[in-house]
């Protein structure tokens, strides 16, 4: 098992003003770092990587659809524009010696028809999904699709519509980004989701049900963590916590109370938190 920090606890976009926070994490126990993808080029990410690797930290990344890029759209040029972002993230991934891509990269949240997803919806999202992981496999990253709750989305909310489309795919270079806080919204029984998913979970997300500091919600982390380990789940498990300092992550996730005092004390304590669980 690896652990990790979303560095969307600081920022949507790591720059040269955060590498100071790789050192300390590192000393804190952090095996990683997920870095958010929605902007820049790759010689942007080649220099987090040479930050990372001399500090001996591995990282994971992370990404989204949106309203104009997205898989599922019935515009076919919004389509391609998702594909081509979606491929874009692999180039960033391969610049930074990622091998996990995960979010919700299969469609754009807060989008939606006030409609379950048509059976074209998802066979568009499956035929672009097999381009792209055909186009990961020669950068060997795992695409990882993150279900999210009703509130988000509405083309795959539980573990059980996500391996629907990962089986449709038929890539090793997919699998299921498997979150605490969505989990906890939207699955009836957990032990009985992560163990039919198996070892199409491929990531995971720790983060609470207010998506606070870990430990102080209500997300059922013994039940999670039997769960993982009944599969034998060995990859990242990646802290995902927000704030309201966030400029526009804060209201898309409609974040407008302060859930963290202090940002680098909820990654380290979450850290604490994740190794005593595993004891």
């Amino acid at each position: 098992m690896k652990i990790g920090i979303n560095f969307l606890l600081w920022t949507t976009h790591v720059e040269e003003k955060h590498f100071h926070l790789f050192s300390i994490l590192k000393k804190a126990g952090f095996d990683g770092v997920e870095i958010p993808l929605t902007m820049g080029n790759t010689k942007h990410y080649q220099k987090i990587k040479q930050v990372l690797d001399s500090e001996g930290l591995a990282c994971t990344t992370t990404s989204n659809g949106s309203p104009d890029k997205n898989l599922i759209s019935p515009n076919s040029t919004i389509r391609q524009a998702g594909l081509d972002h979606l491929k874009w993230a692999i180039d960033c991934n391969e610049a930074l010696g990622s091998n996990i891509l995960g979010g919700p990269i299969h469609s754009s949240p807060g989008v939606f028809t006030g409609m379950p997803a048509s059976v074209k919806e998802q066979d568009w999202c499956i035929e672009n999904l097999q381009i792209a992981s055909s186009y990961a496999e020669q950068a060997q990253v795992t695409l990882c699709l993150e279900f999210l709750n009703r509130f988000e989305c509405y083309l795959m909310n539980t573990v059980s519509q996500a391996k629907q489309i990962v089986d449709a795919v038929k890539s090793p270079f997919i699998g299921i980004h498997y979150d605490t806080h969505h989990a906890h919204i939207e699955e009836s029984n957990l032990t009985t989701a992560i163990r039919a998913a198996g070892d199409s979970i491929k990531h995971v997300h720790f983060s609470e049900s207010h998506r606070g500091m870990l430990g102080q919600g209500l997300v059922d982390w013994q039940t999670n963590v039997q769960g993982l380990k009944s599969i034998n789940y060995d990859g990242w498990i990646t802290i995902e916590a927000f704030t309201n300092k966030v400029p526009g992550l804060a209201s898309a996730l409609h974040i407008t109370r302060p859930l963290i005092e202090n940002e680098l004390e909820c990654a380290l304590s979450g850290a604490q938190f994740i190794h005593a669980l595993f004891k």
